[in-house]
């Protein structure tokens, strides 16, 4: 007797359907009440800012992700699904969980950048880092999604453990970020500018970004292990969570450099400041 027949794909449907509805809720709520500061720090940046096209693809594709899900799982869950939109939703999925980690990532890695001076070496680390995550996963598509069971309920299939490994590399470059910036953060207060707001909020919105990730990853490598069923539900919990710690990140970056604007500033603020003044970038 084939093991997929124990399983209750119906209620497992249901439960997945539950959680795309508030993963969605939860897109929408944040975006209402950080709408303020989008349009007062985000919207009168100029179109060729980078750090703008970040944010406004972190905010919205995302909701435009999250849109499409509310009519995609239905259809993969009605038990239709032929098994080549099966092998491209997961390519989706896997691609899109991807591209707003690595956003997240970029912001903080620039930031790190900046405060150590725009060192190449850091550069060299840290896209070294991210790079690998993409081979990684890479491998992981090409080794794994040809082996997608033909069952009734695709997206229901077991996850494959070797998601571990990309897990582990964002990990490992997450503790990286966190680890340079606190070192930076030692020698500055050695040096007698420690306390400066811009370190400071580096500081403090790395180490609640770190945190937040680092619980995220814990529970996608733990479905993983598990072998679970419904690991799905973590692909559309990444996006408003990634989402929300990115803009946050760039909008609490730019309300501080506007307000470094009014008062005097330390060697180091004003090398953050070009970083994230969104003129340059």
């Amino acid at each position: 007797m084939d093991g997929s027949s124990a399983i209750d794909y119906p209620l497992l449907a249901r439960e997945v359907s539950y959680h795309v509805l508030s993963s969605f809720t939860v897109q929408l709520w944040d975006i209402v009440i950080t709408l303020r500061s989008e349009i007062e720090f985000i919207w009168p940046k100029p179109w060729n800012s980078f750090f703008k096209w970040l944010y406004l693809s972190l905010r919205y594709f995302s909701l435009a992700t999250q849109i499409f899900h509310q009519f995609a799982v239905p259809y993969f869950n009605s038990g239709k699904a032929s098994r080549s939109s099966c092998f491209a939703w997961y390519v989706y999925s896997a691609l899109v969980a991807q591209f707003q980690t690595t956003a997240v990532e970029i912001i903080l890695a620039v930031q790190v950048y900046a405060l150590f001076n725009r060192s190449r070496r850091i550069a060299i680390v840290l896209g070294s880092l991210m790079t690998l995550e993409y081979i990684i996963l890479a491998i992981v598509i090409t080794g794994y999604f040809h082996r997608i069971p033909s069952i009734p309920h695709c997206i229901l299939s077991k996850p494959p453990y070797q998601i571990i490994y990309p897990t582990i590399v964002a990990v490992a470059l997450q503790s990286t970020l966190l680890g340079l910036a606190l070192i930076k953060h030692i020698l500055a207060r050695r040096a007698g500018w420690g306390r400066a707001p811009l370190v400071s909020l580096l500081i403090r919105d790395g180490m609640a970004t770190y945190f937040v990730l680092c619980v995220m990853l814990f529970c996608v490598g733990l479905f993983c292990e598990l072998r679970d069923e419904r690991a799905v539900i973590m692909f559309f919990w990444v996006i408003p969570i990634t989402s929300s710690c990115g803009c946050r990140l760039i909008v609490n970056m730019q309300r501080m450099v506007v307000a470094e604007k009014l008062v005097p500033r330390s060697p180091i603020t004003s090398e953050i400041e070009v970083e994230f003044s969104f003129q340059s970038m």
